[in-house]
């Protein structure tokens, strides 16, 4: 355990300089217009997209090997979401060679932009999992069980608003780009807004649990409820982070500076799924004396 923590960190740390150094000082491009500078307005980076795949790739093994291990199908989401992620890493060096490519464009896009959706619905699966198996259902405004199928329809409809934008950003011509980045936006704030929202059910069962006179410290399951905070405020700053460009328009600070897509996306995203690298739930999930919500994992 203590050498796979060690090995985390020194992913995030490489993962932290290589796109420090490779991405630091991207300038905008002064040449003819083309897809990929009509939309990101800087030359990416082979190098920094290089490493971030590569990371990306060595956290997937290191998941899928966690789930295998534990024979934890209900997580599969989290590792395939991580290995399309890097895929999509990977497709930004063909981008940047082939920058009035729609075809390659629009897959890297999807494959960047999509896949964190699937670490949220792992979140709440998780949720789910722990209210039924480690305390009891009065603890949750919403039934448990229900919990995942609801937030997982509104990041589908996240989803689907998403990845048409981000097929019509690619557009060549201005008022189709326009529309498609309003569109992106529409969508990252409704996910902004509703993972907000599964943010506060955590703390509510949190409190709730304390005001039973239960201290988390003390019971198995404990760790689960810093691990969801935890993994959930990094996917909240990359949340943020998003809004925050697309509102800033194309032309934005944090747009046309490739460095920031790499530290306040790809970085907290990394670290998030990091987190259960490290520490793999269904330990703690089985750890409780209660075992009423079906599982198929074990430490």
């Amino acid at each position: 355990m203590h050498s796979m923590r060690s090995s985390t960190i020194l992913f995030i740390a490489a993962f932290l300089i290589s796109v420090v150094r490779a991405a630091n000082g991207n300038s905008t491009s002064v040449d003819a217009p083309t897809i990929v500078s009509a939309v990101f307005h800087y030359d990416p980076s082979k190098v920094a997209a290089g490493v971030a795949g590569g990371l990306y790739f060595i956290a997937s093994l290191c998941l899928f090997t966690r789930l295998f291990m534990n024979r934890a199908w209900w997580g599969l989401c989290l590792p395939i979401a991580s290995t399309f992620m890097s895929i999509g890493f990977f497709m930004r060096i063909p981008v940047s060679i082939y920058p009035n490519s729609l075809p390659i464009f629009m897959v890297q896009q999807l494959f960047i932009i999509l896949p964190p959706a699937a670490y949220l619905a792992f979140n709440y699966i998780l949720y789910g999992h722990f209210i039924v198996n480690c305390v009891d259902r009065h603890h949750s405004w919403i039934k448990p069980e229900r919990v995942a199928k609801y937030f997982v329809i509104s990041d589908i409809t996240t989803f689907l608003i998403q990845g048409g934008g981000g097929g019509l950003e690619a557009s060549t011509n201005q008022t189709s780009e326009k529309l498609g980045a309003d569109i992106l936006l529409a969508g990252l704030v409704i996910q902004t807004l509703s993972f907000a929202f599964f943010m506060l059910l955590v703390v509510h069962a949190w409190r709730s649990i304390l005001r039973d006179h239960i201290l988390p410290r003390q019971e198995p399951w404990g760790p689960i409820l810093w691990i969801l905070m935890f993994s959930s405020t990094a996917y909240m700053i990359r949340c943020i982070y998003r809004v925050v460009e697309l509102a800033q328009g194309s032309g934005g600070y944090l747009t046309t500076h490739e460095i920031y897509f790499y530290l306040l996306d790809s970085l907290p995203l990394f670290i998030g799924i990091c987190t259960y690298i490290i520490y793999w739930p269904t330990k703690y999930l089985e750890g409780s004396a209660k075992n009423i919500y079906p599982m198929t994992g074990r430490s």
